[in-house]
């Protein structure tokens, strides 16, 4: 458990400026370093990669850890998508989406885009990328997103996050669970999200306050 900053006090939305390669390179590698993220401290509650140790409040997602986990445990290998049977994720899944990789991870398309996650969202993003999605909302968490999607595609591991959703959303927060699938030769082409709304009161913090980040 390592902290990355206090909640500066402040809920109004930065300037937006759309993330650079080099940004986004540099916040994934601090993401899997265990290092601060200062450009979204103030909007991340909490930056976790999924150990057996890890406490997910949300039963969906911890639904679709375990199905990931069982066809890698039972595979020796990481999912592929062939490997992942819709009929059996219906537990979860209005909260899914499903994206396809781009450009060595530096961005993402979503090819599934869940109906729940739709209603707070306010848009159905299917078949755009994760940087017009940013672009178009102008999103203060657009480095996160990006930079999430960057790490879990470097490392193939389970990613889970907590952050507060953007001041023009409903007031929600977001739990959200990032996993990873691969072509037949192992390397990440695509993820499986689970995206679950909360209220942003039950962001994860350590006891004195500050966030919290864990890394691999």
């Amino acid at each position: 458990m390592r902290p990355i900053g206090g909640d500066s006090g402040n809920d109004t939305d930065p300037v937006w400026s759309e993330p650079t390669p080099e940004s986004v390179g540099t916040s994934a590698d601090r993401i899997v370093n265990g290092e601060r993220t200062p450009e979204y401290d103030h909007l991340c509650g909490l930056i976790e990669f999924v150990t057996p140790d890890t406490k997910v409040p949300e039963r969906k997602l911890v639904f679709l850890h375990e199905y990931w986990k069982t066809i890698r445990d039972t595979e020796r290998r990481l999912p592929m998508r062939r490997d992942i049977d819709v009929l059996e994720l219906r537990e979860a899944i209005g909260n899914i989406m499903m994206l396809d990789v781009l450009d060595d991870g530096f961005d993402a398309r979503y090819r599934v885009y869940g109906t729940g996650v739709v209603e707070y969202a306010g848009h159905d993003w299917t078949e755009s990328t994760v940087s017009e999605m940013c672009r178009k909302t102008r999103t203060p968490l657009a480095l996160m997103y990006r930079a999430c999607y960057l790490a879990v595609y470097r490392t193939g591991q389970p990613l889970y996050t907590e952050s507060k959703s953007p001041s023009w959303l409903a007031p929600k927060a977001w739990r959200r669970m990032i996993l990873p699938y691969a072509d037949e030769d192992g390397g990440c082409i695509g993820f499986m999200v689970g995206n679950v709304p909360v209220e942003p009161g039950t962001l994860g913090r350590n006891p004195e306050g500050s966030l919290i980040y864990r890394k691999l």
